[in-house]
């Protein structure tokens, strides 16, 4: 049975109504952004195939036809993840929580980054292989994205991303983690504002992404929380916690 995404907020106060409009705005507009791309991105992995299978390629042609064929698939996930956000913030989502493995949701997040990692490696660390989540699989596979996105972005080159999960018992902990520049106390306090960038990493890529706060009310929506730490020593971990029971919470 599903669950509605109503989010229990007060009244509008002074600002907030206008802010509410502008946000309902640019929903609209990412949802109608991303409907249009999926069209022809779905063309095109379907071309791709077709020339794959041809078997007459020459060699090179065969690397242009996986290369097209690998960025598709990318554009095609950011164009799905652009639409959920854009459903997110527009409230126009419905959880759909049953058990799911954790540890095949992972695969499917590392599978579908791994075009962006370049000269990185991907850990993942897991306690228990068996581990089962009570969540909407495919949001959790979104906030677990955003996470691995932010930190192909940021990793030093030739450097290690670490995902980890931790069961908790009445919760289960994801981090992912990377060695990068460090972010300040005072940046982490709103990293996951809308859109936000701290200052210490103005300059590393021209992509803000979809921002962390889609990350943030992932979690919330399914009674959860996220944080994230960063030292010098350390390295900068992102965290979320995700009850194992569905409890749904506001923002």
């Amino acid at each position: 049975m599903t669950e509605s995404l109503d989010l229990l907020r007060p009244a509008p106060v002074r600002g907030q109504a206008k802010r509410s409009s502008a946000e309902q705005l640019r929903s609209s507009v990412l949802d109608g952004l991303a409907q249009v791309y999926k069209t022809p991105l779905t063309a095109i992995l379907a071309a791709s195939a077709g020339l794959s299978e041809m078997g007459t390629l020459s060699e090179t042609q065969a690397e242009l036809v996986a290369l097209i064929d690998d960025q598709a698939r990318l554009l095609s996930n950011l164009t799905s993840r652009l639409l959920a956000t854009a459903r997110l913030d527009a409230k126009e989502i419905e959880l759909h929580p049953k058990p799911v493995g954790v540890e095949p949701i992972i695969d499917d997040v590392v599978a579908a980054i791994r075009p962006r990692l370049e000269n990185r490696r991907v850990v993942v660390d897991l306690e228990d292989d068996s581990l089962v989540l009570r969540c909407d699989r495919q949001l959790i596979l979104l906030l677990l994205s955003q996470y691995l996105d932010n930190a192909c972005k940021y990793a030093d080159p030739r450097t290690s991303i670490t995902i980890r999960a931790v069961d908790k018992g009445s919760k289960v902990i994801f981090s992912v983690h990377n060695i990068g520049p460090v972010i300040s106390k005072a940046d982490l306090e709103g990293i996951f504002d809308y859109y936000s960038m701290p200052s210490s990493l103005v300059g590393r890529t021209e992509n803000k992404g979809f921002g962390l706060s889609v990350a943030k009310r992932i979690a919330s929506f399914h009674g959860g929380s996220v944080w994230a730490t960063s030292s010098e020593s350390a390295g900068t971990t992102f965290y979320a916690d995700i009850p194992t029971a569905l409890k749904r919470r506001s923002n």
